[in-house]
């Protein structure tokens, strides 16, 4: 299945389409690296805490029930994202980091940068969790603001 992405210009919003319907939506906070989505029926909710050794909590929409989580490399600009006792692997696919995919060995998800200039694109669903394509969004957005910072 391919679903479209489109974030804007702070990067705060991402809406998820299935063609022109809004399937989904990620949001963030402004200061801080927190955020909720949903994407066919998951709504999930991220908390993200420490310093060095940034971990984000996966999380259902009241916050209440922990579901995943998220380890981030930021060194190596990779991530692992543990879903409902599955871990998968986020990483880019190209140096310009146009393109990048979260997986395991049965279930992946590939992400790609359709436009140079607006920060939008596409998303390959082949047999994986809609939480775990929300994460690795949730992924790329924090990449993508550490990036924009340095």
């Amino acid at each position: 299945m391919t679903l479209q992405w489109k974030s804007s210009l702070s990067g705060k919003e991402t809406r998820i389409f299935r063609g022109k319907v809004i399937a989904g939506l990620l949001k963030k906070g402004v200061w801080k690296e927190d955020g909720y989505g949903e994407l066919n029926g998951y709504m999930l909710k991220f908390e993200t805490k420490g310093f060095l050794n940034r971990v984000t909590t996966i999380l259902d929409i009241e916050g209440k029930t922990e579901l995943g989580m998220i380890e981030y490399k930021t060194w190596k600009s990779t991530a692992v994202i543990t879903f409902e006792n599955k871990t998968y692997a986020w990483n880019f696919d190209s140096w310009m980091r146009k393109k990048w995919q979260v997986g395991n060995e049965t279930s992946v998800a590939v992400f790609s940068k359709t436009s140079l200039w607006k920060n939008e694109g596409e998303i390959e669903v082949e047999n994986i969790s809609p939480a775990v394509v929300l994460a690795g969004l949730f992924v790329y957005s924090y990449f993508w603001k550490i990036a924009a910072a340095s």
